[in-house]
């Protein structure tokens, strides 16, 4: 079982119940009995999906800041280029031509 949020009643408690430590009303548990537990007597329980969900976008739908770490991570000097289009030109050409970087 993935890790699960426990959130206590008491939004502000800290200290351990049923062998779950928390803080500020949070803990986490991998204990599947522990889950149930904490669901019979009120607590709110919160899955978190550990399965990391890649997302491709198009350079066209990036913001600046994505493109700008998509350049530094294929090793694309983007030189002075501040906005969306040219950024992306800087990407294309260099895509297309290795020798560009």
């Amino acid at each position: 079982m993935a890790k699960v949020k426990i959130i206590a009643p008491n939004k502000s408690y800290t200290g351990v119940s049923a062998s779950v430590a928390f803080s500020k009303g949070v803990g986490e548990t991998e204990d599947e009995h522990l889950v149930e537990w904490f669901k019979e007597h009120g607590y709110d329980v919160v899955e978190e999906d550990t399965q990391v969900k890649i997302v491709e976008k198009s350079l066209d739908e990036m913001t600046v800041e994505e493109l700008v770490a998509y350049a530094a991570e294929k090793g694309i000097d983007i030189g002075k280029s501040t906005s969306q289009s040219g950024i992306i030109e800087k990407i294309n050409t260099a895509q297309q031509d290795p020798n560009a970087k």
